[in-house]
């Protein structure tokens, strides 16, 4: 080792002896205190947002909120399955006459 080298680790080992003397003597003053539990609260408000959005329906989800908000939940129901009706018997008859007629 150089003289450098070895005055630096020398110097070193001077501020680590006076750190752990300075800890010990804080340890040893500082008053014992107990442990306290602290139990974290849910925090499903803030989580809420972005987890409805990363759904696949977000945006049926978001339109039946909104029309049960404005038409009423009875209302919105009636209209929602009269829609998924009219559309599912719909797209389910056009794939039905597609496959019969080999059009696909």
């Amino acid at each position: 080792m150089s003289r450098e080298n070895r005055g630096h680790v020398e110097a070193q080992a001077v501020v680590l002896t006076r750190m752990a003397a300075t800890r010990s003597e804080l340890l040893s003053r500082r008053k014992p205190t107990y442990a306290v539990r602290v139990i974290p609260k849910p925090r499903v408000g803030a989580d809420a947002g972005p987890w409805v959005l990363r759904t696949p329906n977000a945006a049926l989800i978001a339109v039946l909120l909104v029309g049960a908000v404005v038409l009423g939940p009875r209302r919105a129901l009636q209209t929602a399955l009269q829609s998924a009706l009219h559309t599912g018997l719909s797209v389910w008859t056009s794939r039905i006459v597609s496959a019969f007629t080999g059009e696909r």
